[in-house]
């Protein structure tokens, strides 16, 4: 007889906003550990029933979900935030710089997306049967948040960026350019209140006074309430303004395709003043296109956490009985059954996307595996020599071994 109680193995030294809904929606029924190690050992020996993290590009969360299949244990991804060009192909972590590319494939067996947008983009990535479409946790809280209705016209302009405005000194350049073209309009107009929250590495340019405190869903929810219109640089913050049913504007003159679609944006100086006089006073027929947007790119048909914990359980279920049986585990598509119109295409070739790579060029099977055998070996030699040059780490690391676990909980 199966104990029904889950065993969840965390990957997280942050970013706990993501799981604690979980927590909360499964109660005593589960155990959340929090691995802030990534030590596939560690994970092997404990043999969790599932492993959840947030991203699959750090190499040991890649070894760790490895090693979790190789035990038969089931791997979750909970998409962190929106798709973003720029941090797509464009950022030096991921393939353009030289890194994996994040999601070409998703290294784990599911990977819970934030609405349809995201699940049929990552679909066609080469992960048809990975995606499924629950929402985000995270943000479950605001499904039933009040906000004080619109002024008609407002008065009151929110203006945001990510919590990185570029991933190299040029997109820096280019978000600090157009937050001066907005900066300068709204400076002009006597009759609207502006709030900054911007990123502190653009605050000095700038010279405003930041409402940016910590990067927490609580504290922007209090400031939206405030305000009538939001202009904000592409990240998971339109989807907060969206739901508050605060008119967004999105601010990116990088010309790069956008992934999340808004009824207003922001691309070239010449916009600046039309947008911000249309968000201040919107047509309703562009206020349903905007809920139509947010529909489609966030799931919010009530709250995420009871949705993802219903897949892990399922997920979980599907990898006992495997186990059981001896069979490898192999999960359905579409477990949650929600029709998100996912792609099956194949593939784009990753030679094609990051022609800057030659190791995607690469077809030779035994070359890639000396390849890897070698960074391996590399890796752990420089790791070892880290150690023993890191005090704090080699306490820390005697502390786990005498509590026989890496493991911590988040307060």
């Amino acid at each position: 007889m199966h104990d029904k109680r889950i065993r969840a193995w965390c990957l997280l030294r942050d970013q706990f906003a993501h799981v604690k809904p979980l927590e909360s929606a499964f109660g005593a029924d589960a155990e959340f550990v929090y691995d802030s190690e990534w030590n596939p050992v560690s994970l092997a020996q404990e043999k969790p029933d599932i492993v959840i993290c947030v991203n699959d590009y750090h190499v040991d969360v890649v070894r760790c979900l490895e090693a979790a299949r190789e035990q038969g244990v089931p791997s979750l991804i909970l998409q962190d935030g929106i798709l973003e060009w720029r941090c797509q192909y464009e950022n030096p972590l991921f393939g353009a710089g030289g890194g994996a590319p994040q999601h070409q494939p998703v290294m784990a067996d599911k990977i819970a997306c934030l609405g349809a947008q995201s699940a049929r983009q990552i679909a066609a990535w080469g992960n048809a049967g990975k995606v499924e479409v629950t929402g985000m946790p995270r943000l479950d809280y605001m499904l039933n948040t009040a906000a004080p209705a619109l002024q008609k016209p407002g008065r009151r302009v929110l203006v945001m960026t990510a919590k990185n405005p570029g991933f190299t000194s040029e997109q820096r350049a280019v978000t600090l350019r157009s937050l001066t073209d907005v900066k300068a309009h709204l400076d002009s107009r006597s009759n609207v209140e502006v709030f900054w929250r911007v990123s502190p590495k653009v605050v000095s340019e700038l010279g405003v006074e930041n409402q940016y405190e910590k990067a927490v869903s609580q504290e922007l929810t209090a400031l939206l309430k405030q305000v009538d219109a939001v202009i904000t640089t592409p990240s998971t913050a339109i989807f907060e303004a969206m739901l508050l049913q605060r008119p967004v504007a999105a601010l990116d003159y990088h010309n790069v395709p956008r992934f999340v679609p808004t009824t207003w944006a922001i691309s070239a100086p010449e916009h600046v003043i039309p947008v911000v006089n249309e968000i201040l006073d919107p047509p309703a027929r562009k206020l349903a296109f905007q809920r139509d947007c947010l529909n489609d790119c966030l799931r919010c048909d009530g709250p995420a956490s009871p949705r993802v914990a219903a897949l892990m359980r399922d997920i979980v279920r599907i990898a006992r009985n495997s186990r059981e049986q001896g069979i490898q585990l192999t999960l359905p598509a579409n477990m949650l059954g929600f029709a998100s119109g996912t792609a099956t295409s194949k593939a784009f070739p990753l030679k094609e996307l990051y022609p800057e790579q030659s190791v995607f060029s690469d077809s030779d099977i035994e070359s890639l595996q000396l390849k890897l055998a070698r960074l391996q070996s590399e890796n752990v030699r420089l790791k070892s020599q880290l150690k023993s040059r890191n005090v704090p780490y080699l306490v820390f690391s005697k502390l786990c071994r005498w509590s026989g676990r890496a493991m911590y909980r988040p307060k």
